[in-house]
C-alpha cells in the first residue's frame, strides 16, 4: 500500500499538472479537480516512517499547483462558457488544497485565490457562487487564522478586517450587479468561521439585517433577501447563543419576522415565498438553539409572533410554502428540548398528534418535496395536500392568539381561483363554523376578526383581491347565518362600509365586478344594509362600462330570486322589478337606461342616484 501514495505523488500529479495546459476543456477541468482531490488524499495518508504522504510532493509540482490560478488567468481561460467550468474547478481545487493544509501560508498566491473567489461570488451562475461559498471559509480557516502571519505589509488580523469590511459593504450594493453581489456575499459572510465572525459580529449582523429589508431600489430582489436570511441563520448557528448572539437576538428575530411579511411579486409570480420559507427555517433554527442554550430568550411574545406567523403561512395559497410551514409548525410543537411559551401547546399536540406528523430534522427542512413515506398510521398528514392540512389548522380559530393570522391566511386561500385549494379551504372553514351555531360568542368573535382583517388591509392588493371572493362565498354558505339574522350584529353593515371605502376613488374593473357579488349577498340581511346595497347596485346599472351594467343586472336578478322574500324590497313589486331587469337591454346608451333605472329605484323604494356635479375650475 505504501507504493500508492508514492505513485500518486511522483507519477500521477506531474501528469495531471501537464494536463491543465491541454486545449481540451474537459481534460483541463478534470485535471484541476483531480489535483485538489489527490493532494487532499495524500495529506490524509500516513507513510510507514510516520510522515504524511503529501511530503512526497516535489517542490516543482507544489509550485506548479500554487501557480495554477495565475496561469489560467494569463491564458485567459476564465473567460466565456469554458471559463465557467474553470472557475468551478479552481474553487473546488482551492478548497481541497486548504483542507490539505498545502504549504502556501503567507504567500501572495492567497490574494490571487481570494480575488478569484470574490469574482465567483459575484457571478450570475448559481453553481459558481456555491463553489466559491464552499471554498472561502476553508481558505480563512487555513491561511488567515494564524495571527503571526503577514501578507505583504499587512498582518493577518488587518487582512481579515479589510476583507470583512469589503464583504459587508457589498451587502448594501444597489448597483447594476447588486442583486447577484448581495446573493453571493450574504451566503459567503454566513459561511465564515467563528473566529472571523467573533471579531466583527456587530458589523456582520447589522449588514445582514439591513440586507433583509425591502427598499425602493431593491424591491424586486427577493433572492438577495432570502440569501441574507440564510446567512443570518448560519451566523447564529456558527456563533452559538450564549455570550455572542444573545445581544442581538431581538433584532435578528424581528428581522426574520418582518421577512414573513414579504410578498414580492414579479413576472415569475410570488417570489417573496422564497424569503418567507427561509425565514421560517431560520426562526426554527434560532429557537431550537435558544431552547438548548438559553431558554429564557424564547420569550412569550417572540414565540407567539413566530407561531402565529408560521400558522398563517400554513394556510396560504402556495402548496410548497404551506407544506414547509406545516412541517416547521409541528417541529416547534415537538422540539426536544421543548420550546417554551408556545400558546395553547397542549391543544396543538391534540390537533397534531405526534404519530400523525412526520417530524423532520433541521437539515431536512430545505427539502420541500413530499417524500414517499410508509407509515402504519393511515392518518399521517401529507403536507402538500390542503385536504389534509386545512381541517387541522382551522381548529386554531378556537384560540384568540392564532385567530387573526389564521383568518388572514384563509382569506387569501378561500378567495383564490384554484379550485382544489378553494374547495378544501372553504369546506374546512364552513364545517368548523357550522359547529359554532350554538356558540354565538365564538362565532361573533370570528366575524369580528374577519372585519378587522378587512379594515386593516384596505387597498392592499394581495388581500383585497381574494377578500371579495371570500366574503361572497362565506355569505352564501349559510355557515354564519346566526350572525346575519341577528338584528344587533354590525357584521353585514361593517362589510358594506369597508367595501365602499375600498372602492372609493378606484377604477379597477375586476374589483368592481367582485364587489357586485358581495353586494348581492348582502340583500339577504334586509333592513338598512339591504337598502344601501341596492343603492350601490343600481349605480352600476348605469355604469360607463356596458359589461359592468350587464353583470350588475344579471347578478341582481339572481339575488332577488334567492333573497326576494327576505330583502327590504316591497314584495308586491318583486315580479315587476325582475321582469324589467330581465327584459331590458343593458348595453344600450346610459342616457336611455337612466329613466329605466330610476323607475326601478321607485319600485324598490330607495333613493335615486344623483350624478355628482363637477366643480368649476
Amino acid at each position: 500500500m505504501s507504493e500508492i501514495p508514492d505513485y500518486v505523488a511522483t507519477v500521477v500529479l506531474p501528469k495531471l499538472v501537464n494536463k491543465t495546459e491541454s486545449i481540451d476543456l474537459n481534460v483541463r477541468h478534470g485535471a484541476i479537480l483531480a489535483i485538489g482531490e489527490a493532494i487532499y488524499a495524500l495529506s490524509k495518508a500516513k507513510l510507514p516512517n510516520g510522515k504524511m504522504a503529501d511530503s512526497l510532493i516535489t517542490e516543482e509540482i507544489s509550485v506548479s499547483v500554487r501557480n495554477l490560478v495565475p496561469s489560467l488567468r494569463v491564458r485567459q481561460q476564465f473567460r466565456g462558457l469554458g471559463g465557467e467550468l474553470m472557475r468551478q474547478a479552481c474553487c473546488h481545487c482551492i478548497a481541497s488544497l486548504a483542507l490539505a493544509g498545502a504549504p502556501y501560508h503567507g504567500h501572495e498566491i492567497i490574494d490571487d485565490w481570494l480575488n478569484l473567489i470574490e469574482e465567483c461570488l459575484s457571478h450570475e451562475v448559481q453553481i459558481i457562487r456555491e463553489k466559491a461559498i464552499y471554498a472561502l471559509p476553508l481558505v480563512f480557516d487555513e491561511y488567515l487564522c494564524d495571527d503571526g502571519l503577514k501578507y505583504g505589509e499587512m498582518s493577518v488580523k488587518e487582512k481579515r478586517k479589510q476583507l470583512l469590511e469589503k464583504y459587508c459593504d457589498q451587502l448594501s450594493c444597489s448597483g447594476v450587479n447588486g442583486l447577484v453581489l448581495r446573493m453571493g456575499y450574504a451566503r459567503a459572510v454566513g459561511s465564515l468561521p467563528k473566529f472571523v465572525l467573533t471579531e466583527h459580529l456587530p458589523v456582520v449582523v447589522k449588514a445582514l439585517i439591513q440586507c433583509t429589508r425591502v427598499t425602493d431600489s431593491t424591491q424586486k430582489w427577493a433572492e438577495a433577501r432570502r440569501d441574507a436570511v440564510i446567512g443570518l441563520t448560519e451566523v447564529c448557528q456558527t456563533q452559538g447563543i450564549v455570550g455572542s448572539i444573545d445581544k442581538y437576538i431581538g433584532e435578528i428575530v424581528s428581522a426574520l419576522l418582518d421577512c414573513l411579511l414579504e410578498y414580492t411579486i414579479d413576472m415569475r409570480g410570488d417570489v417573496g415565498a422564497w424569503v418567507r420559507e427561509a425565514s421560517m427555517t431560520g426562526l426554527l433554527s434560532i429557537c431550537r438553539q435558544c431552547a438548548v442554550e438559553a431558554p429564557h430568550l424564547n420569550s412569550s411574545q417572540i414565540i407567539k409572533d413566530i407561531m402565529c406567523g408560521v400558522a398563517q403561512q400554513a394556510v396560504e395559497k402556495i402548496d410548497r410554502t404551506r407544506a414547509h410551514a406545516g412541517r416547521i409548525f409541528t417541529s416547534f410543537i415537538y422540539n426536544d428540548p421543548p420550546i417554551t411559551n408556545i400558546p395553547h401547546h397542549d391543544a396543538l399536540k391534540r390537533i397534531f398528534p405526534s404519530e400523525e406528523v412526520e417530524l423532520k430534522q433541521p437539515h431536512q427542512m430545505d427539502d420541500d418535496n413530499e417524500q414517499t413515506l410508509t407509515s402504519e398510521n393511515s392518518n399521517v398528514v401529507l403536507w402538500l395536500f390542503p385536504g389534509h392540512t386545512m381541517p387541522r389548522f382551522v381548529q386554531l380559530l378556537n384560540y384568540s392568539d392564532y385567530r387573526y393570522n389564521l383568518i388572514k391566511g384563509l382569506v387569501v386561500s378561500g378567495g383564490e381561483l384554484t379550485e382544489s385549494l378553494v374547495k378544501h379551504t372553504t369546506q374546512s372553514l364552513y364545517d368548523y363554523l357550522n359547529t359554532l351555531h350554538n356558540d354565538k360568542e365564538m362565532l361573533n368573535s370570528i366575524c369580528d376578526t374577519i372585519i378587522k382583517v378587512f379594515a386593516d388591509n384596505l387597498h392592499v392588493k394581495r388581500i383585497m383581491g381574494p377578500m371579495f371572493n371570500f366574503l361572497d362565498r362565506l355569505l352564501s354558505s349559510g355557515s354564519i347565518s346566526p350572525i346575519l339574522e341577528d338584528e344587533n350584529s354590525t357584521f353585514a353593515a361593517d362589510i358594506l362600509k369597508y367595501l365602499q371605502q375600498e372602492l372609493r376613488g378606484g377604477k379597477n374593473i375586476y374589483k368592481l365586478l367582485d364587489s357586485i357579488n358581495v353586494l348581492c349577498q348582502l340583500l339577504q340581511v334586509g333592513g338598512e344594509v339591504c337598502s344601501k346595497s341596492l343603492g350601490q347596485l343600481v349605480i352600476y346599472l348605469c355604469y360607463a362600462d356596458r359589461y359592468v351594467r350587464r353583470c350588475a343586472a344579471a347578478r341582481l336578478y339572481e339575488a332577488l330570486t334567492l333573497y326576494g322574500d327576505v330583502c327590504s324590497v316591497p314584495q308586491d313589486n318583486i315580479d315587476q322589478i325582475m321582469s324589467i331587469l330581465a327584459e331590458t337591454d343593458w348595453e344600450k346608451e346610459v342616457s336611455e337606461l337612466r329613466p329605466i333605472r330610476n323607475g326601478l329605484c321607485d319600485l324598490m323604494d330607495i333613493r335615486k342616484p344623483v350624478m355628482k356635479q363637477k366643480t368649476p375650475s
